[in-house]
């Protein structure tokens, strides 16, 4: 019975373990910014940290496929998942990106869809049962980061594991790196390296998260890295004195805020001394944080709206919104001058009509002379409409006898 028990147990734990493994196969792709906002020579140690990265994973079918693609102002894929199946060309196409001319603006929304497009795709080697992880190396703000967010968000649907490396000496203003963290899948895959030197000492870190099996070895002459320093010094004088005590530390982070911190400390105590002693005491600390706070990829429909609305409308709308009112005012003034222009033909061809009716009842003789050849001729007088009909008539027949069948009453 307490055999059965143990087999049991066994059993039960393998498939838990089995069960909770991360899958050995991993699509993983590059994105690197070429603008020129580094140099060729730190290019080339970014190119150096990938080739590093890159040689540590086991490389084939059942593991992990790796893509490349490059982007400035345009993107471009330097090889596909299924291009290179083997570490030696794999290692070599890595290589050979060193050549490459750093130019153009960074467009990094554009990055983003084309990874989605075009490497996150059957056709171009992505394995449905292999996990997928995306590495972006950029120097900076991207130039439409309202975009970028948007594209970030779709391209999450595809890649489970979303990296953003920040390096150069942009890293230092946080203005640059705002946007990282709309990218990212998590806060814990953003990193901030200021100076370029140092990447080496992200090559396990960044390996371990991608394979966690993967072989893991120092970096050859990876430069120290030195971010902390503190000194205390001591100054006694000869005689019964106020011993001061000064303190100043100063501490460096890659994080979203530079920390500068000043500690004054004053003591007093008597002592008796004939000279003077000195203590400096300096520590290194090689600890890399970072600060951010990650948009979740579980927008609501709402918001996703509300940047769709921003990012193809935004401060337009308000011009827009002018010169339509300006439009409708132009029409409201137009079509009611044309109402009152109709109106006042109308109640001038009234007015006619009344006239030809009258004249018609009082002059029986005259109706074959008043046709639409001769209604030109005749205005309506005001005395007519006010009720002075007598001496309306009378001056008709007064026109009458001087000009025939033309009659003008005005």
């Amino acid at each position: 019975m307490g055999q059965l028990t143990i087999i049991l147990c066994t059993t039960v734990c393998i498939l838990i373990l089995l069960t909770s493994t991360r899958s050995a196969k991993n699509d993983i792709s590059f994105l690197i910014d070429t603008t020129a906002d580094i140099s060729q020579d730190e290019f080339d140690q970014v190119i150096d940290f990938i080739y590093n990265i890159t040689s540590r994973l086991t490389i084939g079918p059942n593991d992990s496929m790796v893509a490349l693609v490059t982007f400035n102002t345009l993107p471009k894929t330097e090889f596909y998942l299924n291009d290179t199946s083997d570490k030696s060309s794999l290692l070599d196409a890595i290589m050979s990106i060193k050549n490459i001319s750093l130019t153009g603006s960074r467009e990094t929304n554009k990055a983003l869809d084309h990874i989605r497009d075009n490497i996150y795709v059957s056709s171009q080697g992505m394995r449905t049962d292999a996990q997928s992880s995306m590495i972006l190396i950029t120097y900076g703000l991207s130039q439409s980061p309202t975009q970028t967010q948007f594209a970030a968000f779709f391209l999450s649907s595809s890649v489970q594991d979303i990296y953003v490396l920040g390096v150069g000496s942009k890293m230092y203003d946080p203005t640059e790196r705002t946007d990282f963290q709309n990218i990212a899948s998590s806060t814990e895959n953003i990193f901030y390296i200021g100076e370029i030197p140092y990447l080496c000492h992200y090559i396990s870190n960044i390996t371990i998260k991608l394979d966690p099996s993967s072989t893991q070895s120092e970096v050859g002459g990876c430069p120290e890295m030195t971010t902390t320093s503190t000194t205390t010094t001591t100054i006694p004088t000869t005689t019964e004195i106020e011993t001061t005590e000064l303190t100043y530390s100063t501490e460096l982070t890659y994080s979203t805020e530079l920390i500068y911190s000043t500690e004054l400390t004053y003591s007093t105590e008597s002592t008796y001394s004939t000279e003077p002693t000195y203590s400096t005491e300096s520590t290194y600390s090689t600890e890399s944080t970072y600060s951010t706070e990650s948009l979740s990829k579980e927008q609501s429909t709402v918001y996703l709206l509300t940047i769709y609305i921003q990012m193809f409308v935004g401060e337009s709308a308000i011009i827009i919104l002018s010169v339509i009112s300006v439009v409708l005012v132009l029409v409201t003034v137009i079509v009611g001058i044309l109402v009152i222009h109709y109106l006042s033909k109308y109640r001038k061809r009234k007015r006619r009509l009344e006239l030809i009716t009258v004249l018609a009842r009082e002059y029986p003789d005259m109706k074959s002379g008043l046709g639409p050849s001769r209604m030109k001729y005749i205005e309506t007088k005001h005395e007519y409409k006010n009720g002075h009909s007598n001496k309306f008539h009378t001056f008709l027949k007064l026109s009458m006898m001087n000009n025939g069948t033309k009659i003008v009453c005005r």
